[in-house]
């Protein structure tokens, strides 16, 4: 896949919702029917491990805030640590109030994985955020805007960017095929 160009600067926060590509999405054809694939091009992991993200780490102190879904926490704890990040933690579970048929129980839930390079960016905000967000499930992967504003919370004064961004938010730099 041809990138668009990156922003030529470094980043102490970095937010991406990769779009992971599912096996079982060549059986589905339909936006109705939820297929990953029929909102936007998807990619395999060997594909985001391509991803220039080196470009945009601040190397002194840098945290990835990676979205994954169940089936693919592998591999994006595989992903975070091909990018030289450091495992730290489950930053964030969104719960979407209703479930969606999953591969073996009902899923509800998305989990936002965290990972270090270097110190943790100073200064730091608010360290009081929950880990759990309540927000229902609105259009195919849109996100809920309660993450970006803990993260914001957390880090105020750092550079952000998000990446494989749909829309563009006050204190952020953007950045994918759909901004």
């Amino acid at each position: 896949m041809k990138w668009p160009p990156l922003p030529k600067k470094r980043y102490q926060i970095i937010y991406a919702d990769p779009p992971w590509f599912y096996t079982r999405q060549q059986h589905t054809k339909t936006k109705a029917s939820g297929g990953a694939e029929t909102h936007y091009p998807t990619l395999t992991l060997q594909q985001l491990k391509k991803f220039p993200i080196q470009q945009l780490i601040d190397w002194s102190g840098c945290l990835l805030f990676l979205w994954a879904t169940g089936p693919r926490l592998d591999w994006a704890v595989d992903l975070l640590r091909y990018w030289k990040f450091y495992y730290k933690t489950v930053a964030f579970v969104w719960d979407k109030g209703k479930p969606n048929p999953g591969y073996y129980t009902m899923s509800q839930c998305e989990y936002v994985l965290l990972g270090k390079i270097g110190k943790i960016p100073t200064p730091r905000g608010a360290r009081n955020l929950r880990q759990l967000v309540r927000w229902p499930k609105q259009e195919h992967s849109k996100k809920p805007l309660a993450v970006r504003s803990r993260i914001t919370e957390m880090f105020p004064t750092q550079t952000k960017i998000e990446l494989f961004a749909r829309e563009r938010y006050e204190g952020w730099d953007a950045w994918g095929l759909e901004v």
